[in-house]
């Protein structure tokens, strides 16, 4: 997690994952799926996240995050699923040392923008979000902004049914592909802020 890309994912994604489980049952019955979802989970980043922040933060970390929103699942004329909807999460990182924390509020909206079947099991999805980020600091001081839109990539095993999200499986992010908009975070690391602003 170094910056707002792979926060906004872990969102996205979980997001997605939510959605495609309440929705399988209802997909084979029609062709759309209206679903909302909330989230909310508190954990110890470094157990959350083997290997989080390695080297560069040694005070344990607690994460809690909740996350709501809505989803679509529609079919499109190429017989595949394409989701999307709006999202609004909240993320504090917490110093249990000190109590001090770091906040990321995220509100936009996502939607899959183009996904490809790669004719070997897989599909590779294109997700366009749109929103802005907000970080805060200890005091509750707005440390960085990011807004506007981006576009990146996601491998996804579809289980042997493409046209059926029920059964598919993340296997690995393919990056971003896209971008347009102000980034305050760009080039900041994740980590090192933790650090700077609640070590």
């Amino acid at each position: 997690m170094k910056h707002k890309v792979l926060a906004t994912l872990g969102a996205v994604i979980s997001a997605i994952g939510i959605s495609i489980a309440s929705a399988a049952p209802a997909l084979a019955a029609r062709p759309l799926e209206h679903d909302h979802f909330t989230d909310s989970s508190s954990a110890i980043a470094q157990e959350e996240f083997p290997g989080f922040c390695a080297g560069i933060v040694d005070f344990p970390v607690r994460h809690d995050r909740h996350a709501e929103g809505m989803f679509l699942f529609v079919h499109h004329g190429d017989g595949l699923a394409y989701g999307g909807g709006p999202i609004r999460s909240t993320d504090v990182w917490t110093n249990t040392l000190n109590e001090q924390t770091y906040t990321i509020t995220e509100s936009g909206q996502a939607r899959d923008h183009k996904i490809t079947d790669n004719g070997d099991g897989t599909l590779t999805v294109e997700i366009a979000v749109s929103g802005v980020q907000k970080v805060y600091g200890p005091d509750g001081t707005r440390l960085f902004m990011d807004t506007g839109t981006f576009r990146f990539a996601i491998l996804m095993d579809h289980g042997g049914t493409p046209a059926d999200p029920s059964d598919d499986e993340f296997i690995r992010d393919l990056g971003e592909t896209a971008s347009h908009g102000q980034a305050d975070t760009a080039g900041r690391d994740f980590c090192e802020d933790l650090v700077t602003f609640i070590g």
